[in-house]
This record gives C-alpha cells, sequence and structure tokens, in this order.
C-alpha cells in the first residue's frame, strides 16, 4: 500500500500529526494537464478502449465509476477540472459522493464555486494509496490530497467519515485504487460551518489549547465528533499555570487534561443550575455554580465568555486550566467542590490550608459536608479558636490511604495530638467512630486522599471520641400517642433498655454513653430532660442548663428532629425525667445505670 496517510487512535486518544502535502503543487498539477487529453479519456469510444476488447482487464477509477453510473456529477466535476487522468492512473482512494448526495447539497452551490474551490473540495475526497475498508480502524485520521484531515471511524455497521457521512458501498476495487461510495459530499474547513477547532481558531485567544489538542491527536474528535460542551482556557489561563507545566506532561496526562474540560452534550449557560455535578469526557466530575450571571467551575475559574455557539456544540471561554483530581492536592480538590465550602473556609482560617497543601507531605482527610457542618452549627459557634483546630486535625491522618487498603477493623492516630478514630469496614460501607459514614471515597490528589464524610467527628475532649464499652452509642426513636403519651418504636445500638410500644416507659442509660433521640413528632413535641425539680436541663428548643456545657455536647438538629447528647456526670447525676415541652402528661422516668 503506498502513502496510506492515517495515524490509528482509539477515540479520545492521542495520534501522531500529519505532515500536510503542498497543495499548490497538486493544484498546479492537475490543472495543467491537457484539456484535450482529458477529452481524448473521457470521450473514447469502445474502439478506443482496451478493456472493450479485453473484458477481463480491470477497470481504473474512472472507468469504474463510469460504469457504476451513479457518480455522474462526480465524473463531470472532476471532468471539468482536469483531475480525471490522475483518477485514472495514480494510485488513489476515493470517498465517491453518489448523485444523490451531490443533488442534496443547497442549490446553485456548485455553480458559486471557482474553479479553485471545486477543486479543493474534489481534492477533499481523495487519499493517496490503496485504502480498503478492513484496514481502517476503530477511529483514526486520514490525511486527504487537499492537505486536510478527514476522520475515519470503523465499526461493525461500517464505515463513517466526519462523524456524519456513512460509506454506502464500501471497496468497489479499480486497477489503480479503490472507491468508496459516501452519501454525502464531504466539505473543507472553509466551506462549512465551522464547529469547535474553527470558532476557536477564529477567537484567537486559544491558540495553546489549539497547539495542545493537536499535540493530543484530538482535533479531529474536537472538528467532527459531538456534540460537545468544551470549557476553553485562554491563552493568559495557559500562562497563568505555566507552558512549562504543560510541555511537562506526557501525552496520557495531556489528553487527561484536555477532555477534562469538555463535556458530551451541548450545555448552554441559560441550562445551568446554581449547583450541578457534571462528568467529563476523561470520567472526572466538574463541579459547576451559578450565581445570578457568574458562572464558576470547580470553586475558581470563572465563566469569562458564556455560549460561544459553533456547529458541534457550545464553547465556554474559561481563566483558568481546570485540572482532574490526581493534579491536585487534597487542598485544591477540597475548593473545587461546593458541598465542602464550610470545611474549607474553615480550614483557611484556621491557618491550616498551607500545612495541607504541602507537596512534600501526604494526608487523608474525612471531609464533612456542608450539611454536616450545619448539623452542629449551633456547636460551632461555641467553640473556641483551639477547639475548633484540634477538631478540623482531628479529621486528618499524616498518610494517604486510599478505601480498599482498609481492614474490617482499625483505629489511628489523627494530627489531633495523635489522638484516635475508628475505622470500621462491613458490606463495602465505611465508618469513623461508630456513625460517620463515607459518602465519597477515594478522591486521590497528588499529596492525598480525601473521603467524604456525612458527620462531623468530634474529640473526645469535646465529647465524641471512639465509642467504647460501657461508652456505647445509640440511636432511639421515638414518637407520641396524640398530647398524652410517648412511646419508643425502635433502638440501635448498647446502653439503653426501655419496652417499646409501651406509654410512657421507664428509660436506662448507661453513664457516659453517646446517644441520639429522633422524635418522629419534633414539631408539635419538642423533647426535653429535667431534673427531680423540673428543671430543664437540655432541649430541643434550647435553654437547657447543661445545653452549651461542651462535654454533654448537645446537638440538635431541627430538619431531621434530632436532639444528641453525652450522658455525662454531672447530667447522669440531676437527670429524672423525660417529658414534652407542650403536654405535661407526656413525661416519663429516666433512671442511669
Amino acid at each position: 500500500m503506498k502513502h496510506f496517510k492515517c495515524d490509528q487512535s482509539e477515540s479520545l486518544t492521542p495520534q501522531t500529526p500529519f505532515i500536510m502535502n503542498n497543495l499548490l503543487k497538486r493544484i498546479s498539477l492537475f490543472i495543467g494537464l491537457p484539456l484535450l487529453a482529458i477529452f481524448l479519456i473521457t470521450a473514447c469510444s469502445d474502439d478506443d478502449n482496451p478493456t472493450a476488447d479485453n473484458p477481463d482487464q480491470e477497470l481504473n477509477i474512472v472507468e469504474t465509476a463510469e460504469d457504476a453510473g451513479n457518480f455522474t456529477t462526480l465524473l463531470t466535476v472532476a471532468t471539468d477540472l482536469g483531475l480525471a487522468e490522475t483518477l485514472q492512473n495514480e494510485e488513489l482512494t476515493v470517498f465517491a459522493p453518489t448523485d444523490d448526495a451531490f443533488n442534496a447539497l443547497p442549490d446553485g452551490l456548485l455553480d458559486n464555486l471557482t474553479e479553485a474551490q471545486l477543486t479543493e473540495i474534489i481534492l477533499y475526497h481523495v487519499l493517496e494509496g490503496t485504502v480498503e475498508s478492513n484496514q481502517i480502524e476503530a477511529q483514526q485520521d486520514a490525511e486527504t490530497v487537499q492537505g486536510e484531515r478527514i476522520l475515519l471511524q470503523s465499526d461493525a455497521n461500517g464505515v463513517t467519515v466526519n462523524g456524519t457521512t456513512s460509506v454506502i458501498n464500501a471497496d468497489i476495487s479499480a486497477s489503480n485504487g479503490v472507491i468508496h461510495a459516501v452519501d454525502e459530499v464531504l466539505l473543507p474547513a472553509e466551506f462549512r460551518d465551522p464547529g469547535v477547532i474553527e470558532a476557536a481558531e477564529a477567537a484567537g485567544n486559544f491558540t495553546i489549547l489549539l497547539d495542545a489538542v493537536e499535540s493530543a491527536g484530538l482535533t479531529t474528535t474536537l472538528q467532527f465528533l459531538g456534540d460537545f460542551t468544551v470549557f476553553a482556557p485562554t491563552d493568559a489561563a495557559f500562562e497563568a499555570l505555566g507552558i512549562e507545566t504543560v510541555e511537562a506532561l506526557t501525552d496520557e496526562q495531556l489528553t487527561n487534561v484536555l477532555t477534562y474540560h469538555v463535556l458530551n452534550g451541548e450545555v448552554p449557560s441559560s441550562a445551568l443550575q446554581p449547583e450541578q455535578t457534571v462528568t467529563a469526557l476523561n470520567q472526572e466530575n466538574l463541579f459547576i455554580t451559578l450565581e445570578i450571571d457568574k458562572v464558576t467551575v470547580n470553586g475558581t475559574a470563572n465563566v469569562i465568555q458564556a455560549d460561544i455557539d459553533v456547529r458541534n456544540g457550545v464553547i465556554h471561554a474559561v481563566d483558568q486550566v481546570l485540572l482532574p483530581d490526581t493534579f491536585g492536592t487534597v487542598v485544591d480538590n477540597a475548593v473545587k467542590r461546593y458541598d465542602l465550602t464550610t470545611l474549607v473556609g474553615l480550614v483557611t482560617d484556621q491557618g491550616l490550608a498551607s500545612t495541607l497543601a504541602d507537596t512534600e507531605a501526604e494526608f487523608t482527610v474525612f471531609a464533612p459536608t456542608n450539611a454536616a457542618f450545619a448539623a452542629i452549627s449551633s456547636t460551632l459557634e461555641t467553640l473556641s479558636g483551639d477547639q475548633v483546630t484540634n477538631t478540623l486535625l482531628y479529621h486528618v491522618l499524616g498518610s494517604a490511604v486510599q478505601a480498599s487498603q482498609l481492614s474490617e477493623s482499625q483505629t489511628v492516630a489523627t494530627l489531633n495530638n495523635e489522638e484516635e478514630i475508628l475505622i470500621e469496614v462491613s458490606e463495602g460501607v465505611v465508618t469513623i467512630n461508630g456513625s460517620a459514614t463515607v459518602q465519597i471515597a477515594d478522591v486521590v490528589g497528588s499529596n492525598g486522599v480525601i473521603h467524604i464524610i456525612d458527620e462531623v467527628l468530634i474529640p473526645e475532649a469535646l465529647g465524641g471520641g471512639i465509642p467504647t464499652s460501657g461508652n456505647a452509642t445509640a440511636n432511639i426513636t421515638i414518637n407520641n400517642v396524640g398530647s398524652s403519651a410517648w412511646t419508643f418504636t425502635d433502638v440501635e445500638g448498647n446502653g439503653v433498655d426501655v419496652q417499646t410500644g409501651v406509654d410512657n416507659p421507664t428509660l436506662t442509660l448507661d453513664e457516659g454513653g453517646r446517644y441520639t433521640i429522633t422524635n418522629l413528632g419534633a414539631s408539635g413535641h419538642p423533647f426535653q430532660l429535667l431534673d427531680a425539680s423540673d428543671n430543664v436541663l437540655i432541649a430541643a428548643g434550647g435553654g437547657g442548663t447543661l445545653q452549651d456545657d461542651e462535654d454533654a455536647n448537645v446537638v440538635v438538629n431541627e430538619e431531621n428532629g434530632t436532639i444528641a447528647f453525652t450522658l455525662t456526670g454531672a447530667l447522669a447525676e440531676q437527670v429524672a425525667t423525660y417529658i414534652c415541652e407542650f403536654h405535661p402528661s407526656m413525661a416519663g422516668d429516666l433512671v442511669v445505670n
């Protein structure tokens, strides 16, 4: 096979750049053919045609197209342009539009083109050498005689050119090559509506991006496939990152970074929600927020020009290069996630960001969500700066530990003065200190890993720590019988003795235990604990004498109707009853072991 200038590549993988032919030399060669020779070639009679006397001799490309009978327009245009002799004699592959394909063009299009423009279009259908359909890989570029590239794709359904044009009759053999009949006329860039690549070229401020796309072999993908949404970093964005950083990337890394900027499907800014997580082509998440008319990607990258409409999607220009998690520190990867903004704010306020961004160290961060912090907001407001710092460090390990490295149960030291946490794994679910659950595991970055959790971990000094025997954690669910009685419907854990399904039973708890009471009727029946003189100790509505006791660590969540507390010595010594704030008849004795 001669001069099959195609590079094999799977979809969205790096391809070797092509060396472009000199188009002017090609055009001068073809147009310079004598008109008389053209006439003789195309108009000779059977008496002058050697194949008439020897029917076993294979026809050349022009004769084969004539014999097929459905390439009349292509042959007429090629003959008028002086291309017929070359199509007869050189070894070529022709993606030949049928007459129906030409008829589908807008009326008068061909009549309004110059000979040079028509020549560009015809040569855009021609490859040097013989390329049969079984030689075409799943996805690859091919350089045409015109000089531009086409995108070839092959699967069980056949061959497609430039994403939409189908080969409807492949491998029509000729003496000097092969014809593949196609159902559309292929148009070079000059005659197409601009796609992602052409629009970026025209804009003029994406030159570094375009060079990177070309190096990664993604140019024809973004030219012909889609629809795509591209968050396109400007030249200034790449310069801010550092050109040397880009140049140091391997081919695989470059492809990973570039495809992290692209979404499948067209997403205009008008379709954005205040918060959304979307999956990029590299299968990692982008985190997009919309505030009034400001669109932000990954926490810090701003969309500075939205909705550049193109033939195969939309471009949003951004002022930063977006980097997948593997390139970011644990701080970077927390910053990009809009559901970790409370954590990021606290880490920054307490001066811990530079520590956790140290690329010479490794960390594991159990990162509570914004909702987790909201659940303890009233307690958080009462903590001193040192207490907040200690609580944050209680979520950090001094090494990188992925979920797959965890055993069924282990205690590990945190950066909070080496205070330990208990990590357990059961049926694929990871819990910390018996109650906090890992919601998203293994956000792996350059200096460690983040596991996103649904509760804030409380150090022992603030009433938390690892549950131990005699200090068991339990979840208790209560409901009301009208306004006359409490009933206990469910108990999970240890350290609780109560009869379920009975009105106002005696509740027995272990001193030192951590208890969460879920009140199914919380809105109309606020839960309280009283002493023997009916003084309020702790209450869902607040105001108890031990409400703000650090060791008791009372946490009220109005949204889910829970009140959590640690049964400290002070609380155990005083508590006598549980009661509804509004209905005195809803009361029962509370006994402490």
